[in-house]
């Protein structure tokens, strides 16, 4: 049975599409309320969520609605200003909170504690709020936990409560959820079991709840080229490449969706390591395919480097800028992986220019070898600021210290990939000490988001160190850490998150960079930071030992990144890839801690243009 329900909302949401075409609901806006009778309809939904600020009745919808919650009429309340004697001031932005399901009413497909993502939302603090409401929802900043808490009832409760029952006729939402499809609030079926719950508390009986189709579907059954087709179209549909490259390639987009609109807020910043990475992928497709279009952004972005980012002369000549903004900043990981396509190039392609610009490829490690410590590794980062010629001596005669895959690895990799065409002794042995210097602590590494990330970062530099070398102790080394990683394997093809010990920079942390995983054996994969890696690091590995195995690793990496790649209608994320992937729940999901690059971030180098490097790897090697 369907009773009558009215919605009054200034514009369509989701919520109010699921009300219409499940429930029959009518819909005006909150301009004609004071004018409409209301005394026919079993409840009343205020839909607040989708407008620029929180609403506030005027007088005379206001005196309507209160005679209709006097005489017993029921009334949900999402994003309202004032309802009953409440009243809120100016809402409180949400970007690493979570709402916690209390059990305070039957909610079929929730269970207590579940977490309820809410993204980049508002929440209003209520004066007067009763003191006899039943919560529903409790907001918490910071909740170590991937989708459910177990926090004792006191603790649960002692957040700010963000939907609650006052009494058996009034509902109340205190932030937005009326676009929770375009929002992507995640887990996507934990907040459709609520919506279907709402709907049928405003029925007052249950519904089949139709509702619209998510944003981002995910397929298991793509084809991977249908898939490297579809990144690659990203970067242009998206926007990312400023003038074909000839300025550039912007960052991508950040973790902020606005709950208001489901708009994702855009990275428009430009680094280096992005626009190598960018001009990385775009290269490969021109040496897979022939295209043109690809061969001219890949040089593009190359001369963009080299011409704009790149110290000529003095006493930083060589060094690679990381971005616009850090001018003075050098990353050696990350220009290594901005010159690496420079490297392959010259490696791999059979073209005339395929040596272009590689006496600046030489001439960005240079720099990087002089400041290199005595055990092959290099600080976090130099910065011109600081790097006197008296610190420059320093840190070339004494040990880094720094032994992280993360910081270090790749500068490596790029530095055998350098001498395999140069058969600069230096640069082979400045490679060599530094992977030998991490893997003598391996795995007790300085990691920085997990332990995970370390073994995803170390397949690739060595299998570039076996390469080189053709010693059986550095393939040992290779065959070490994949066996460890393989622990890891997800039968989705991705691997889960972990960190023995907890032990990583970005562990836990709260207000900084942070880490997806809340606790071992969450089954989340970071493609930021980890997985991103292992398509070139297995096709690599492959192509360095002739070992079969790494093949089929590299196919079933492939496979989940067709599984993990976003399919959408909206060409801001369309063929891109998302840094969460839950492989449980087959969806973007995870910690929203980091202050900048949480789930859902979308990076155009780091991840986007990486995994499609490695995809293409393999194809463009063995076809």
């Amino acid at each position: 049975m369907k009773n009558r329900i009215l919605v009054v909302s200034d514009a369509g949401s989701d919520l109010s599409e699921v009300l219409i075409r499940s429930c029959g609901a009518q819909i005006i806006n909150f301009r004609t309320l004071g004018d409409t009778a209301l005394d026919g309809f079993y409840s009343v939904a205020l839909l607040g969520g989708n407008g620029d600020a929180p609403i506030i009745l005027d007088a005379a919808a206001r005196t309507r609605l209160e005679n209709y919650r006097e005489a017993g009429g029921r009334v949900f309340g999402e994003f309202i200003a004032s309802l009953g004697q409440m009243y809120a001031g100016e809402p409180e932005r949400l970007t690493h909170h979570r709402s916690v399901f209390t059990g305070g009413a039957r909610v079929e497909g929730v269970d207590t504690g579940d977490l309820f993502d809410t993204h980049y939302n508002e929440l209003l603090a209520y004066h007067f709020r009763p003191d006899n409401i039943e919560p529903l929802l409790v907001c918490h900043p910071y909740l170590c936990a991937h989708t459910k808490v177990k926090l004792p009832a006191r603790e649960l409760l002692c957040g700010t409560p963000s939907l609650w029952l006052d009494g058996e006729k009034t509902m109340v939402c205190a932030f937005r959820l009326c676009n929770f499809n375009r929002a992507r609030l995640a887990p996507l079926a934990k907040w459709r079991a609520l919506v279907r719950y709402i709907a049928g508390w405003l029925n007052g009986s249950a519904v089949e709840a139709a509702f619209p189709q998510p944003v981002c579907t995910h397929d298991a059954n793509r084809r991977l080229d249908d898939c490297i087709q579809r990144g690659l179209r990203w970067f242009t549909d998206a926007g990312i490449l400023v003038e074909d490259g000839r300025r550039g390639a912007r960052e991508g987009f950040s973790h902020h969706i606005d709950a208001k609109d489901g708009r994702q807020h855009a990275a428009p910043q430009i680094r280096t390591d992005c626009c190598g990475e960018t001009g990385g992928a775009f290269l490969l497709d021109a040496l897979l395919t022939g295209s043109q279009r690809s061969l001219a952004v890949a040089d593009n972005l190359e001369d963009f480097i080299f011409d704009y980012l790149q110290v000529k002369d003095g006493p930083y000549k060589g060094m690679v800028r990381w971005s616009e903004s850090a001018w003075g900043t050098c990353y050696q990981d990350d220009v290594a992986r901005a010159v690496l396509p420079t490297l392959l190039r010259a490696r791999f392609s059979k073209s005339d220019g395929a040596r272009r610009r590689l006496d600046d490829a030489f001439a960005a490690l240079d720099f990087l070898a002089a400041t290199t410590g005595t055990d092959g590794l290099r600080p976090n980062r130099t910065d011109c600021a600081t790097l006197t010629p008296a610190e420059t001596e320093r840190i070339r005669t004494t040990e880094s210290g720094r032994a992280s895959a993360h910081y270090n690895a790749y500068y490596h990799a790029a530095l055998l990939q350098a001498y395999q065409i140069c058969k600069k002794q230096a640069y082979f042995d400045t490679a060599r000490k530094g992977l030998e210097t991490i893997m003598a602590l391996y795995p007790d590494t300085l990691r920085e988001q997990s332990e995970t990330q370390e073994m995803c970062r170390l397949i690739f530099p060595l299998a570039c160190l076996y390469e080189a070398s053709g010693e059986d102790r550095h393939k040992a080394m290779l065959c070490r850490v994949n066996e460890d990683l393989q622990r890891r394997w997800h039968p989705s093809g991705g691997y889960a998150e972990w960190d023995t010990g907890y032990r990583a920079n970005c562990s836990r942390r709260e207000a900084g960079e942070c880490s997806l995983l809340a606790e071992n054996g969450d089954p989340v994969a970071d493609l930021l930071y980890s997985v991103n890696w292992l398509p070139l690091g297995f096709a690599y590995a492959y192509y360095a030992t002739g070992d079969r195995m790494f093949f089929g690793l590299w196919g079933d990496i492939a496979r989940f990144f067709c599984l993990a790649q976003i399919q959408s209608e909206d060409k801001a994320i369309d063929g891109a890839w998302a840094r969460a992937f839950d492989m449980d729940l087959r969806e973007i999901a995870g910690v929203p801690h980091d202050v900048g690059w949480a789930p859902c971030s979308i990076e155009s180098g780091w991840t986007v243009a990486e995994i499609l490097t490695g995809l293409m790897f393999m194809k463009l090697i063995y076809g």
